[in-house]
């Protein structure tokens, strides 16, 4: 007898959540049947392709933000109740609202991304994210089953009386991974990045949680001999990003990037300034890459690096000098067991498939409950 199991999104747009929720998908046991539903329409970019390749059922409410509210509710118990599952588990605000207050009859999980008093107001700005903030977690506390994406941010969500099951995210392994010389010249040359050159790389939205301009900053102020900082993304500060690396060969601003695999494998090093995380996926992509990486002194990075503290180095957040700093060490460092060291973290700790298992156990944990 299986289990079925809907997960309840806005929509597959391409972003860590959606890769988190592929991965969990991805590598499913035989107990388990899913459904993916979808809120809105799929937006250009969506990931509904890649998803239609596993053996899932999917489904849409195909509604926008303002059918939602007039028609959502009403529609949505209509489709749960056809599809009948024995777990519902959604992630994102909308999701988790509707299932907090529509869908006490099944029992429920929902996955923590972020610690919501951080992305919101940053995102939103103060006033709105706050709101925005302190209503997601009242939603949070009427969710039978929560699960953080951290152990950090089961921490930092507890004191507003959610107590979460951490299940760290995930990497696919098979997707990112270390790739030989011969390779790494043959993505250097295709991408245009000089085959001697020391690499970096940042990934990431380019907005003030991020701190894009302070790892362009700091890479400039480095002595690092023929270096080169490959920026990938966009978002609210690209142009005061283009305009600081305006007229310096050595920062590439590359914007949004389909195949950020190709640019890991052709960099040496991968940097990170940011000022809050759940756990973040291009930190584990890279360590599954095999690069050393230079992080912030935040606790999601720590929460990575204390697998092996040796495979990269951390600064002092908001301090460009101390990450200028950091960039010239690193570069003198052993290579060799940085790189067999951010591999290994991965493969033990941070794999895509033990994520998957982890959230099966809380599924059956679930069933067993009810």
């Amino acid at each position: 007898m299986t289990t079925d199991i809907l997960y309840v999104v806005s929509r597959l747009r391409p972003s860590g959540p959606t890769n988190q929720l592929y991965y969990i998908l991805n590598h499913l046991d035989d107990e388990f049947d899913a459904t993916v539903l979808t809120l809105s329409p799929e937006p250009a970019d969506t990931e509904l392709p890649r998803f239609r390749e596993l053996d899932i059922e999917y489904e849409t409410l195909g509604l926008s933000r303002w059918e939602g509210l007039a028609f959502g509710p009403r529609r949505l118990r209509r489709k749960v109740s056809e599809i009948d599952p024995d777990i519902i588990q959604t992630q994102g605000i909308r999701a988790d609202t509707l299932s907090a207050l529509l869908l006490s009859g099944y029992p429920r999980i929902t996955t923590i991304r972020n610690y919501p008093y951080d992305d919101y107001p940053a995102k939103f700005g103060e006033l709105q994210g706050k709101a925005m903030a302190a209503e997601h977690v009242r939603m949070y506390r009427r969710i039978d089953h929560p699960v953080a994406c951290s152990e950090t941010i089961a921490d930092r969500i507890r004191p507003h009386g959610v107590d979460a099951t951490p299940i760290q995210n995930g990497v696919d392994t098979e997707a990112y991974q270390p790739v030989e010389d011969a390779e790494k010249a043959r993505l250097r040359e295709e991408l245009g990045i000089p085959e001697s050159a020391t690499v970096f790389v940042s990934v990431g939205t380019l907005i003030p949680r991020k701190n894009p301009l302070d790892v362009i900053e700091a890479f400039q102020d480095a002595a690092i001999e023929d270096g080169v900082l490959c920026m990938l993304g966009d978002g609210s500060l690209e142009a005061e990003c283009a305009e600081l690396a305006a007229g310096d060969d050595r920062v590439r601003m590359e914007g949004w990037v389909d195949d950020v695999a190709a640019y890991l494998g052709a960099s040496d090093f991968f940097v990170s300034a940011s000022s809050s995380e759940g756990l973040p996926n291009t930190v584990m992509e890279a360590l599954a890459s095999g690069l050393p990486v230079v992080l912030s002194d935040i606790q999601p990075h720590q929460e990575i690096l204390q697998y092996n503290s040796t495979v990269g180095a951390e600064f002092e957040l908001g301090e460009s000098a101390a990450l200028s700093a950091v960039m010239e060490e690193i570069i003198e460092e052993n290579y060799l067991s940085m790189t067999a060291g951010a591999r290994a973290i991965v493969t033990a700790h941070l794999s895509a498939e033990r994520m998957s298992k982890a959230y099966q156990e809380e599924y059956r944990n679930a069933v067993v409950q009810e």
